[in-house]
This record gives structure tokens, sequence and C-alpha cells, in this order.
């Protein structure tokens, strides 16, 4: 049976996340207006946690289908 691969795709988002955010505190330096300020509000700020808690419910969601397919190769 085929191995269900999670955690190259979650890899590659957690990396990207980890980009963005390096990434945003370098420019956040520079460009520090009303319109950076509304931007990390209406975009970064609540798009993180999500990210982050869908992140979580991957490598979970990983586990659980390991484990599952451990079962059903016994």
């Amino acid at each position: 049976m085929k191995s269900c691969d999670l955690q190259s795709g979650a890899g590659r988002i957690r990396r990207a996340l980890e980009h963005l955010e390096l990434t945003w505190a370098e420019v956040s330096s520079e460009w520090n207006d009303e319109v950076s300020r509304a931007f990390a509000e209406q975009h970064l700020e609540p798009m993180l946690p999500v990210v982050k808690t869908a992140l979580d419910a991957v490598g979970r969601m990983d586990l659980m289908l390991r484990e599952a397919q451990r079962d059903l190769e016994r």
C-alpha cells in the first residue's frame, strides 16, 4: 500500500511561513506607516495563527494515518 505523505507539503508551508515572517520583520523596519500596520492587522496577524494551527493538525493527521497504515499492514 502506498504511504500518504503529508509532511512534505507541511514542510513547504512551514518554510514559506518562516520566510514570510523573516521578510516581514525586515520590511517592517523600513515600511512603517498606516498602510503597513493595516496590512499586518488585516492580513498577516489573522493568518499566522490559522496556518500554525493547520500545520499542527496536519502533524496529528499524519501520525493517525501512519498508525492506520501500520494497522492495515498487520
